[in-house]
């Protein structure tokens, strides 16, 4: 007697979440049209195009690099890379790199959320052996490495990796922290480049630093990783 209830709200929760993400795409695709739109004359998301569209934002500018790398990470076709050097560029290696890192995390953990929020629950249903591997229970310290590992290697995608986190059992506290590790150092590398662009001259000390830090994170990963399987 009650199946038919039942039925009825999942069949309302499922039309909610396909609402919730039609809406999202539709204000994606709203917004980098009237990006475009505004400044035709360079190309969009270049670090240029976002020097031009946040320099004269004032207060307001760094809110609006937040927005920005939000977006880039949330819709995967925008590089997040230009925005990085662009924030570097317009406040420096510190607050840059900063900034930078602050959109880069809030836009992993929003498409972690819309992954686990809207696809989870079907995808937990799926007979697809790709997905039913992806999604069946591993080890939370496993996963954590995972997605520390791949912030720190620039051609495995920053979006995907997101998304796909969000159909895994890893906890979303564990995903943040794991995430605020890798992009760290990348961030403030990057913004360590923009401000050297700015100043006529790169900050060589940030860069190497920098580059060190990213070439002993992964090592040092492994070695917690080492430890914690041994105690296990």
């Amino acid at each position: 007697m009650d199946a038919a209830p039942k039925q009825d709200s999942e069949r309302k929760t499922v039309l909610f979440k396909r609402l919730v993400l039609a809406s999202c795409l539709a204000i994606a695709v709203i917004a980098g049209v009237t990006f475009s739109l505004l400044t035709a004359d360079q190309a969009v998301f270049s670090d240029i195009w976002v020097r031009k569209l946040v320099g004269d934002l004032g207060v307001f500018g760094p809110l609006a690099l937040i927005f920005l790398m939000v977006a880039a990470i949330v819709a995967s076709p925008i590089p997040s890379g230009p925005i990085a050097v662009a924030a570097g560029a317009l406040y420096g290696t510190l607050w840059g790199g900063g900034i930078t890192a602050v959109g880069a995390v809030l836009g992993a953990v929003i498409a972690f959320g819309a992954a686990r929020y809207l696809g989870l629950d079907a995808l937990r249903r799926s007979d697809n052996p790709v997905i039913k591997y992806i999604v069946r229970p591993r080890s939370q310290v496993a996963l954590m490495l995972i997605v520390f590992a791949s912030r720190l290697v620039p051609f495995i995608s920053f979006d995907a990796v997101s998304y796909a986190a969000g159909i895994t059992c890893l906890s979303i506290g564990r995903f943040v922290l794991a995430t605020c590790l890798g992009v760290l150092p990348v961030c403030f590398a990057l913004s360590a480049m923009g401000a050297g662009i700015a100043d006529g001259g790169a900050n060589w000390m940030w860069i190497v630093g920098l580059g060190g830090a990213i070439t002993l994170l992964p090592i040092i990963g492994k070695w917690i990783w080492d430890r914690t399987r041994t105690r296990a």
